[in-house]
């Protein structure tokens, strides 16, 4: 695990890696009674779990950091646009899905020609939008269906997560407008921030996964 120095971010971000799992033991065990929006769910809780423990084997060299960052950004990238998508109608889905399908052939063919062990903040950054913009354009649907319940919505919570950790994910990348080398020592204070916007994130995971108000009638395809 990613050591700082500081005694109680490094237990507080030991809680941080296994707290996806919260959410995915809550989505398992009322899985009979969810819908598919709640299964897209448990594969980005898993998807960042495994991710973090991978980046936390002690034979991992710093060098392959990178590989592990972008690989599991890409797949929580699709698997967030599958959850979000769905909500889109008309031109604004099919525009939405050029998009993404060319953003996504640009990205893959990025890291075919420059390799997958770059860091590139602003390829984080633009997936990270690419989130934002997604959760942004569905909200309008999802609080117009929910009317009075959308507070009981898992798929509002869901999205209120997901927007506030990209939103501090985003600052923290450009709040020094540059990035440290891998090798470089880990920023305690970045670290912290992340920690604390991840925990906020998956809490309000849990909170979509006890819901019992289902989600807005609409095909999910």
């Amino acid at each position: 695990m990613l050591k700082t120095g500081n005694t109680f971010i490094d237990y507080f971000l030991v809680a941080t890696t296994f707290l996806p799992l919260l959410p995915v033991v809550l989505i398992f065990l009322r899985r009979p009674r969810l819908g598919e929006q709640l299964n897209f769910l448990m594969i980005v809780c898993l998807l960042n779990f495994i991710g973090a423990m991978i980046k936390g084997i002690p034979l991992l060299s710093p060098e392959k950091q990178p590989i592990v960052n972008n690989l599991f950004s890409l797949l929580e990238l699709i698997a967030l646009t599958q959850l979000f998508r769905p909500a889109l109608s008309g031109r604004a889905k099919d525009l939405f899905n050029i998009f993404f399908i060319s953003f996504l052939s640009v990205l893959l063919t990025y890291f075919s020609v420059k390799g997958w062990g770059i860091s590139s903040i602003g390829f984080d950054t633009l997936q990270s939008c690419v989130i934002i913009g997604v959760i942004l354009l569905s909200l309008p649907w999802l609080i117009r269906s929910g009317a009075l319940h959308v507070f009981e919505s898992p798929l509002f919570w869901i999205a209120m997560g997901t927007l506030f950790y990209f939103l501090i994910s985003i600052l923290m990348e450009w709040v020094d407008g540059s990035r440290s080398g891998p090798l470089a020592p880990p920023d305690t204070e970045k670290v912290g921030f992340l920690a604390i916007a991840a925990f906020i994130r998956y809490t309000l995971y849990s909170l979509a996964a006890l819901l019992r108000y289902p989600a807005p009638s609409k095909d999910w395809d």
